[in-house]
């Protein structure tokens, strides 16, 4: 019986690249989505969540695993970036951030963690969460996502493994929005002077999911091209 991952912003960027990468390995996926379904493709299906809300993660994963019938994995893929200074930050916006970058990572985990016996939960990360950020309140969820990650992979020892990547300069919707001179500069301060493909993002996702990463817990997997080396 194929594996069943659940992954959240499924519907594009490195979501949609990490629910392309675990079809082509022979995975079956629930991919999670707030506004618009990605493209239909084999081995995915579709479910309309806000993971900033309990009831809705409730009503969403529930049907998920009445129709996919078990869960192996955990992949949280959502994520908001402000683009703005703490001063520029209206309350409203900080709070749908920190909704979906954080709330929405502890709420679907704990959901999987009460369903699952077995297998692999993977969030993501950033490097601003280990560096700092123009945009302080996304740098915040994410160093959360990242002490997150660490706690619960001891909370769920053995049987869940637990860890993060933290992906530097990507190439999505994300960074398109961004200030274009601001990115070209993060690009230079890297030592391999590109930004990453939404793909490379999902290899290392799925190597931590796998078997191949089978003693691997607690970690942060850093994909930056050398922008973060520690």
């Amino acid at each position: 019986m194929a594996k069943v991952v659940f992954i959240t912003g499924a519907s594009r960027g490195i979501g949609l690249a990490t629910a392309k990468k675990f079809v082509t390995e022979g995975w079956k996926v629930a991919g999670f989505y707030r506004n618009a379904a990605g493209p239909k493709m084999d081995g995915i299906t579709y479910y309309q969540v806000d993971v900033a809300d309990w009831g809705s993660i409730q009503k969403s994963f529930d049907k998920a695993f009445l129709e996919m019938g078990r869960i192996d994995c955990l992949v949280n893929c959502a994520g908001i970036f402000g683009y703005k200074t703490l001063q520029q930050y209206d309350i409203e916006t900080m709070e749908t951030v920190v909704g979906t970058n954080e709330m929405g990572t502890y709420l679907t985990a704990k959901w999987a963690a009460e369903k699952m016996k077995q297998g692999a939960m993977v969030f993501v990360s950033s490097t601003a969460a280990q560096v700092g950020s123009s945009d302080p309140v996304y740098a915040g969820t994410k160093a959360a996502v990242l002490g997150f990650a660490k706690s619960m992979a001891k909370a769920l020892a053995p049987g869940i493994r637990v860890n993060c990547v933290a992906p530097g300069v990507t190439e999505s919707d994300m960074t398109r929005s961004m200030n274009q001179e601001r990115l070209k500069q993060l690009v230079e301060l890297s030592l391999l002077k590109k930004a990453a493909r939404p793909e490379d993002i999902a290899n290392g996702i799925y190597f931590l999911a796998s078997e191949e990463a089978g003693h691997i817990t607690g970690i942060c997997l850093d994909i930056n091209g050398g922008y973060v080396l520690r």
